[in-house]
């Protein structure tokens, strides 16, 4: 193989595209598909940030002066690097103007109230009065303004009984604050639980406790948990994710934040972090500083996992993308006139092309739906950080992390030694076609969803199990294992067979885990087939498919070939293509690829596509 030292950014690959498309047999697929009016009207449409007309990237860390802030905005829309701030000015009367400005401005901003303790339930951040009114300068404009919950689930099961963090953050303060840490060997609880709503009822009431400490405003970010279903009913003002850094789990993560932004109607963010084992990426050469860390542009992560990350992640459906660290990255020095990176350039053209391409909205025609208080925890994988798991724990979780995305848990295993970063997107053998939704989900939602896919342990309450009638009798189809069938009792699976398609899925054993699974590969391939408008076929390629105003749109990402270290440049692997073939099951009246703005000549009945080592490329299909 040849191997390349990485120089610059792969932003979106050079398509090879002809042929054209054809109806596929009417027995291949087995409904029609929603229209985008029907989609954007519906629960499953995309929530942009309040205030705001179009999707925000935004810059993380801003200067303290005024002047130099005013620069750096008129930087950013001079070379089009973003559209918000994430974190801005810290929150207070001193930065009074520079609220009065970004009003002016109109852009989003999460500010922080500069406390390191900010997790810590009944510690010194609280925002004040005078804080308050300096948000209220943004929101009674209109504009979405907020402050952030950050790594709250790694804080309540990891940091809250971590003594050496707590010297860290309180230093001689420490004695005053050593109370409110949490005893040893409970995972943040003061007392082993007895059941999972306990643990939901302890978890919503820290959270909502910090929410009343910053008198409401906290945005959630969550890394190294799987909480973001919950947190929009707990009283979020934005559901958000922190990937990227050491987080293991990416694409189950996004399922549970779009699935949650969805019931709630809230919108929800990707912030990609720089941190990987203790190297950061920054500005300038690589170099080891006085910790014996690891730092420059070429540390951390590599160029192309963030270009891939950030145009998924946009593509997935968030309001907002934060490059976390961008203000130390994208400048080749801290202060005007800014000079633009390699990294603040490739950042450039992808702002671009959020803000002049159409991505509709993700056609995710499955919803996996889990019990309520199931407490899901990739990290610990424990529920709720504290349980073992039962058989139907392991069925929910061999689904996520062992069918839909293997190869991304590399917290408990080490996939791919020979480049690290490999684990963090996975190529989709079914497509991004699912959202995760909780038992109580509104009928409403799970109604909008044409399969509903049980999986784990559940409880079949009145509520739930009419939710489940509802989309039966819309004409949804209900797929559900053994277990279910135990829970739900004769009568009731009887009534909900009167209501509709009830699919009993056959026993399937897992030949990776050894385990029952909850649908078999066979049933999964079937279910992709019968609902997604086109196949894909060739190499493994992570892809998603969107419905817009002209169409539909897919997104495809060769996540091969790009070998990255911490510490190291990254390296390319030219051989490492994705050759792929879309079958679509419609007719076309015409197709474009985004980047180029190129229309595609439709001839043949296939379109063979090359995609480069760490390439994405969008293709748009008209109806």
């Amino acid at each position: 193989m040849r191997f390349a030292r990485w120089t610059g950014p792969v932003f979106v690959s050079t398509l090879v595209l002809f042929g054209a498309f054809s109806r596929a047999p009417a027995s291949e697929v087995e409904q029609s598909f929603p229209s985008f009016e029907s989609l954007r009207a519906g629960p499953l449409r995309v929530a942009l940030l309040p205030g705001q007309d179009s999707f925000t990237f935004t810059m993380y860390g801003c200067p303290a002066e005024l002047e130099s802030l005013q620069a750096i905005v008129a930087t950013m829309k001079f070379e089009q690097l973003g559209n918000g701030f994430d974190p801005g000015p810290r929150v207070g009367p001193s930065h009074q103007r520079h609220y009065d400005f970004l009003r002016e401005v109109g852009w989003p901003v999460i500010g922080y109230a500069a406390r390191s303790d900010h997790q810590v339930e009944g510690g010194t951040c609280r925002l004040s009065e005078e804080q308050d009114k300096i948000l209220r300068i943004l929101d009674n404009a209109g504009i979405f303004a907020a402050t952030q919950l950050g790594e709250w689930g790694y804080y309540f099961h990891i940091l809250s009984n971590r003594e050496s963090w707590w010297h860290d953050i309180y230093r001689e303060e420490f004695d005053q604050y050593q109370h409110l840490m949490k005893p040893k060997g409970l995972a943040g609880y003061e007392a082993m639980p007895e059941h999972r709503r306990d643990c939901y009822e302890i978890v919503r009431d820290y959270f909502q406790s910090r929410q009343r400490s910053m008198r409401g405003w906290n945005i959630s970010v969550t890394g190294h948990s799987h909480y973001e279903a919950y947190v929009g009913q707990w009283g979020a003002r934005m559901i958000g994710l922190e990937l990227g850094e050491n987080i293991a789990f990416t694409q189950s993560k996004i399922a549970f934040a779009r699935g949650a932004s969805r019931r709630t109607g809230k919108p929800w963010s990707i912030q990609v972090s720089p941190w990987f084992h203790g190297s950061c990426t920054t500005s300038g050469p690589l170099h080891i500083n006085a910790k014996g860390r690891t730092r420059g542009l070429d540390a951390g992560h590599s160029l192309s996992f963030y270009e891939r990350m950030w145009l998924h992640a946009w593509f997935a459906g968030t309001a907002m993308v934060t490059p976390e660290n961008s203000s130390a990255i994208f400048f080749e020095k801290k202060s005007p006139p800014y000079r633009l990176t390699s990294h603040a350039r490739a950042a450039s053209r992808i702002f671009q092309l959020t803000q002049k391409r159409d991505r509709g909205i993700p056609w995710t025609p499955v919803a996996i739906v889990i019990d309520r208080f199931a407490g899901y925890n990739g990290y610990k994988r424990k529920p709720w950080g504290i349980f073992e798991p039962t058989a139907g724990d392991l069925e929910l979780r061999d689904l996520l992390e062992e069918q839909l995305f293997p190869g991304s848990d590399h917290i408990h295993q080490k996939p791919f030694p020979d480049n690290p970063e490999a684990s963090y997107l996975r190529p989709t053998k079914y497509g991004e076609i699912f959202d995760v939704q909780l038992s109580d989900a509104p009928s409403e939602v799970l109604s909008a969803y044409p399969v509903l896919l049980l999986a784990g342990d559940l409880t079949f309450d009145e509520t739930f199990v009419a939710a489940l009638k509802a989309a039966l009798t819309k004409g949804n189809r209900l797929s559900l294992g053994d277990r279910h069938i135990k829970a739900l009792g004769d009568q009731t699976l009887e009534e909900l067979k009167r209501c509709g398609s009830v699919e009993i899925l056959k026993p399937w054993k897992n030949p990776t885990t050894g385990r029952s699974s909850a649908i078999s590969e066979t049933r999964l391939t079937k279910l992709t087939q019968q609902h997604s408008p086109l196949a894909v076929k060739g190499d493994p390629v992570q892809y998603q498919i969107n419905r817009n105003a002209q169409g539909w749109v897919i997104e495809l990402v060769n996540n091969r070939g790009v070998i990255k270290f911490p510490n190291r440049p990254a390296e390319r692997d030219t051989t490492a293509v994705a050759n792929v073939t879309l079958h679509p099951h419609w007719p076309v009246s015409s197709a474009h690829e985004w980047i180029h703005g190129d229309e595609i000549p439709l001839r043949g009945n296939t379109i063979p596509i090359t995609i480069p080592a760490g390439g994405t490329a969008f293709v748009e299909l008209a109806d």
